[in-house]
């Protein structure tokens, strides 16, 4: 009844065992592969702790010279000899040029004479301002005076007709004692005793008594010499009024102030002509170490620039204000005319820079300026080479520009601007400079500013800034991160001074990527 098995040799049976085990692997590493737990993101991880914060500034500036000289030459001079190239070492004392100044004199001359004339207009019109004043103090001093003896006068004549008892009847008759009266009353308002004496002889010899009538006719007699002189007095004190109105139209101090601003105008033409003369005259000489940047000069032949500026003043403008007067107009036309030609112009002969004491030049920002003092120690770097130096010079004042710094990109995330219309120049000089550091060049500009002790710390590379705000990805015990805004305020190189958001020993992700999740778990990979 049962069908008898062929019996299976060894090695089938060997071939059937390896075939299973292969397919029993396979299941595994598919199972495993479907259900093992995906490998976590790793991320180093940084601990908030309370630290310090040194702050920095950093920007670029350009290499300047501390002391560019440019000599000047005056157009038509004689060039006798230049005896430096561009590119050239010069020390203290070497003579650059020399020239002959002859042909100059004429020109000099005309510009003595023009200051001269603008000198000499200048007096003349204070001298007459001068004598008018003098004229117009007088007149008032003498009005005040007047003043107060009409003002007398008028108090002695009003007194004189009041003593008289206008309530009195025309014919009454008026008693000794009541005469005595009116005797002191005058001798009270100012009249003299030869006056009084009069008044009284007048009613003496009048008939048996004296009235009113008497009395008034007594008095105005004696006052009508008064009357005469307070007329006189004031005919004084109108003509005194007619001089000062006649005297004041003559004080012009407009015209003045012209005179007075082209005579300072052609004594600076003057000085500034006669100085670059006597100094080529006497040859330049180098006043110090340097080097050569500029030579515009031929030996043996004049000076004669492509480029060049007027040594002379521009007043013409003014005459634009005198036009309706004559005469000023003429004598202001005569100093003008008395510089003539073209060989009143100068221009630069030879340029030097100091090459011993290099500056380094840049604006700052009005979020950082407070930050910059003189005195600040500076590192400098130039062709991979580092300087000492140091802060010599903040301005008061900003100017346009535009300059772009690495602590104004910083600043974006403190709520500052990351540029600005204008800078306040700053000055640096740079300590033992060699060949890397070459004038005109950038260098780049690092200065530590203020330090700020015990305050919380993160480092930069954990913050990430989305529409303005600041965020960091904090971590907890299960190793989740979370998305967390946070304030910062100075900072360093590396790390931020903490404001709010988190708190000291919480730790952060360095660095997070943008895919990065909230709740997402990560793998700590070193805590810094």
């Amino acid at each position: 009844m049962f069908k008898k098995f062929k019996k299976m040799s060894s090695g089938k049976k060997a071939g059937v065992i390896i075939t299973c085990l292969v397919i029993l692997g396979l299941i595994g590493y598919v199972a495993y592969n479907n259900f093992k737990p995906q490998d976590l993101v790793k991320y180093n991880v940084s601990e908030v702790y309370k630290g310090d914060i040194q702050t920095t500034y950093e920007t670029t500036g350009t290499v300047v010279s501390s002391n560019s000289v440019k000599l000047q030459a005056l157009e038509g001079v004689i060039v006798d000899s230049v005896n430096v190239s561009v590119g050239d070492v010069v020390e203290e004392g070497d003579v650059l040029a020399t020239f002959d100044v002859t042909p100059l004199k004429p020109t000099l001359e005309e510009y003595r004479k023009a200051y001269s004339k603008a000198k000499s207009a200048y007096d003349t019109q204070a001298k007459q301002i001068s004598d008018v004043s003098s004229s117009v103090s007088s007149a008032k001093q003498e009005i005040t005076r007047l003043n107060n003896e009409i003002a007398v006068l008028e108090a002695e004549i009003a007194l004189a007709e009041s003593a008289v008892d206008t309530s009195a009847a025309p014919d009454a008759q008026y008693s000794s004692e009541q005469i005595a009266a009116i005797t002191e009353k005058l001798q009270n308002g100012g009249f003299t005793p030869q006056e009084i004496a009069g008044i009284v002889s007048s009613l003496q010899s009048s008939a048996q008594g004296i009235t009113r009538e008497d009395l008034e006719a007594a008095i105005e007699n004696s006052t009508a010499t008064k009357r005469v002189e307070l007329a006189a007095k004031q005919s004084q004190r109108q003509l005194y009024e007619t001089q000062i109105t006649v005297y004041g139209n003559g004080i012009d101090d407009t015209a003045l102030s012209i005179y007075k601003s082209v005579m300072d105008q052609k004594k600076a033409d003057y000085d500034n002509y006669k100085a670059l003369v006597d100094a080529m005259s006497d040859g330049w000489t180098a006043k110090g170490k340097g080097i050569i940047t500029e030579v515009n000069l031929v030996a043996g032949e004049p000076f004669k620039p492509v480029a060049s500026q007027s040594t002379t003043t521009d007043i013409s403008s003014i005459l634009g204000y005198v036009s309706g007067n004559a005469d000023m107009s003429g004598i202001l036309g005569d100093i003008m005319g008395s510089i003539s030609g073209n060989n009143a112009a100068s221009a630069t002969g030879i340029a030097l820079e100091n090459n011993e004491e290099l500056i380094a030049e840049f604006s700052v920002g009005k979020y950082d300026i407070l930050k910059i003092k003189t005195g600040q120690k500076v590192k400098v770097i130039s062709l991979g080479s580092e300087y000492e130096g140091e802060v010599i010079y903040v301005s008061a004042t900003a100017n346009e520009t535009s300059a772009f710094d690495i602590s104004s990109i910083a600043s974006t995330f403190t709520g500052g601007s990351s540029s600005s219309a204008s800078g306040a120049l700053v000055r640096v000089k740079i300590i033992n400079p060699d060949e890397k550091i070459i004038i005109g060049f950038d260098v780049d500009v690092r200065i530590d500013t203020e330090r700020i002790e015990d305050v919380l710390v993160i480092p930069i590379d954990a913050v990430v800034t989305e529409d303005g705000l600041n965020y960091v990805y904090t971590l907890d015990e299960e190793n989740r991160v979370h998305k967390t805004e946070v304030v910062v305020g100075n900072y360093s190189d590396n790390d931020y001074e903490l404001i709010s958001g988190v708190e000291a020993g919480m730790k952060v992700v360095d660095n997070p990527k943008t895919t990065i999740a909230e709740g997402e778990k990560i793998s700590p990979d070193g805590i810094k």
